[in-house]
């Protein structure tokens, strides 16, 4: 069994450490399917959005319903080296080296030990206050964000070199509420709705003209067929995107928290084999952060795109309603109104015809950034995929 020394305070406040991260996991399933999913959408460039939306969010679920199941396993396998210890049956660190044989083919066993012992206090951080209210700067919030979690990068790289080196005395506790980034994600403004509506207003009762000069509603081609749908959605889903990210780094560097802070109260293999399982799931859970905020960034591009190109739109839709006004009047003038209207009609349809592809290139720009977002997709696959294989591991081990 080797040399060993745990004390049951390091034990019972780890497990109770990785229960709340449990929870914090369980929390973060939830949070993508309700609010980064921007459901069911019709449009040219929302439908294209929709599928790749899905799988995204899809995939980002199921990694953090499958860490959930890790996290419940290593809590049991905490319980079960307290129960070894009182035992001295020379089991003490097989538990965390298999992680656990606790987590089978069917999913975590949630039948473990409860340590009890000390309270664990709140944790030692949480979301800055008036984190994802529409009334902060970006920049701001960002800034807190970042304070809030500082030190997880340095944490994770240097996990597996400093293995074993550590000698702190400081108690196990809790760094970060993860759970406090998962705000219901909010957007001020809808650019969309507000360019459908002044389209609507400016364009619907001379919108005829185009039908009768052009062959087609500039109302439908440029306006509603493109952009329908809900997107505040959109604009949504990009805050939530980064408020996953902000969560998933907070049970990162929890993790590496744990592995910082247990040394000089529990050595021996059972230590060393939890730590590194620590140190497994921070280098995981950190993975998974950043492609969360990876696809939450070509979110926020998109909103901005969409943004900017909604006040191009409306520009040229102002000019062809001025346009079209120009025509309806000389259409309704007797006579010499449509011999004058015959002479210069052509140039005002080649003006409109112009202007109609202007629209059709700024909505093209939306849905290349529909498409970049294709690259988020892969990389939220690749990161739950990693985690999918530390369980799927960890039950063939437990199975072996």
């Amino acid at each position: 069994m080797g040399e060993m020394m745990i004390k049951f305070d390091t034990l019972s406040l780890s497990q109770q450490v990785i229960e709340r991260q449990e929870g914090h996991a369980h929390r973060l399933a939830s949070y993508l399917p309700d609010h980064a999913d921007i459901g069911d959408s019709t449009g040219l460039l929302l439908s294209a959005f929709d599928p790749l939306s899905k799988l995204a969010v899809t995939a980002g679920t199921d990694a953090a319903r499958v860490l959930g199941e890790l996290e419940q396993a290593m809590a049991g396998a905490i319980g079960d080296t307290q129960v070894d210890v009182a035992d001295q049956d020379g089991k003490v660190g097989d538990a965390f080296t298999k992680l656990v044989g606790r987590l089978g083919t069917d999913g975590a066993d949630g039948n473990y030990p409860d340590l009890g012992g000390p309270a664990l206090p709140a944790a030692g951080e949480s979301a800055p206050d008036g984190y994802g209210g529409v009334e902060s700067f970006f920049w701001q919030k960002g800034e807190a964000a970042v304070e809030a979690l500082d030190g997880v990068v340095g944490d994770v790289r240097g996990l597996i070199d400093q293995l074993g080196q550590w000698g702190g005395t400081q108690q196990v506790t809790e760094l970060v509420d993860a759970s406090s980034f998962l705000v219901a994600p909010q957007a001020p403004d809808n650019p969309v709705s507000d360019l459908r509506w002044s389209a609507g207003a400016l364009l619907g009762s001379i919108d005829w003209v185009a039908e009768k000069f052009i062959g087609f509603s500039i109302l439908d081609r440029c306006v509603f067929h493109p952009f329908a749908g809900d997107w505040q959605g959109i604009f949504k889903a990009s805050e939530a995107w980064n408020h996953a990210g902000d969560a998933a780094q907070g049970i990162t560097r929890n993790h590496a928290g744990l592995v910082a802070s247990t040394p000089g109260t529990w050595e021996g293999l059972s230590g060393n084999s939890f730590r590194a399982a620590m140190t497994t799931i921070a280098g995981a859970t950190y993975g998974l952060s950043a492609a969360f905020s990876y696809a939450g960034g070509l979110v926020k591009t998109l909103s901005t795109v969409c943004k900017l190109a909604c006040s191009g739109i409306g520009a040229l839709l102002k000019m062809i309603a001025d346009k079209l006004l120009k025509m309806a009047a000389e259409a309704a003038t007797p006579v010499i109104g449509w011999a004058i209207g015959a002479v210069t009609v052509y140039g005002d349809i080649q003006d409109i015809i112009k202007w109609v592809r202007r629209v059709n290139l700024l909505i093209e720009t939306i849905a290349s950034a529909i498409q970049d977002f294709a690259e988020a997709k892969v990389s939220i696959l690749d990161k739950a995929k990693l985690i999918e294989d530390l369980a799927q591991g960890a039950a063939t081990s437990a199975a072996a």
